[in-house]
Order: C-alpha cells, then sequence, then structure tokens
C-alpha cells in the first residue's frame, strides 16, 4: 500500500496541555444540558398528555351538556299526575275491506303424530 512509508517518516504531535481536560470538562457540560432538555421536554409532554385527556373527557361527556330544568314554586307544589302513555291510532278499516275481497282461506287440519290428543279440536 502506497503512501504508509510516509506516515511513518512524520513526527508524532502531542496535544496542547490541557486539551484533555478541557474536552472532558465540555463533554459531561453538554451530557448534563441534553439531561436537562429531556426533562422540560418530559414535562412538557406529561402536561400535553393531560391536557389533552382533559379536553377528550370535556368534549365526550354528554352529561356536561345535560341540563336539569329549573322548577317555578308552582311547579314543586303542584300534585303529581301519573303519566298515561298515548298511542298512535290505527285505521283498520282499510285493511279489513281489502282483506273481504279477496277468496276465503281454507285450512285443511292433518294429523302428524300416532297419539290421539283429546285436546285438539276439529
Amino acid at each position: 500500500m502506497e503512501g504508509h512509508e510516509f506516515l511513518a517518516k512524520m513526527n508524532r504531535v502531542a496535544a496542547p496541555p490541557g486539551f484533555e481536560e478541557g474536552v472532558m470538562a465540555k463533554l459531561s457540560a453538554a451530557r448534563a444540558e441534553q439531561a436537562r432538555i429531556r426533562r422540560a421536554n418530559f414535562r412538557y409532554a406529561f402536561a400535553g398528555s393531560a391536557g389533552l385527556v382533559l379536553v377528550g373527557f370535556v368534549l365526550l361527556n354528554p352529561s356536561l351538556f345535560l341540563k336539569e330544568p329549573i322548577l317555578t314554586f308552582a311547579d314543586r307544589e303542584a300534585p303529581t299526575v301519573p303519566s298515561i302513555a298515548v298511542f298512535e291510532t290505527m285505521d283498520y278499516a282499510s285493511e279489513f275491506r281489502n282483506a273481504q275481497s279477496q277468496p276465503r282461506t281454507v285450512y285443511i287440519l292433518e294429523q302428524v303424530s300416532e297419539s290421539v290428543s283429546s285436546g285438539i279440536i276439529y
């Protein structure tokens, strides 16, 4: 390999005094700064997730939007009346007229079991 003989002939150079200690001090300071930033980011992430949960609870909780009726004094003193169910009325007259115009249905009853039951009336 070419060029290695030139490297072997070069003189070795030493680092200036205090260089290694300065690099190690800056390295530990940089690590401490990164740890401080990481803790601050964790606090912001925790606060943001807590806020998101709170907003979700408020938006998705229907009981917060339901308001109770305000009763007046007369409403509170009025006697309670049982509620009556109101049903929609049906007009079966048209169905009855349509049923009469159709031919009458004939049912053919046939015994399907071998035992005779006295409860069956033909």
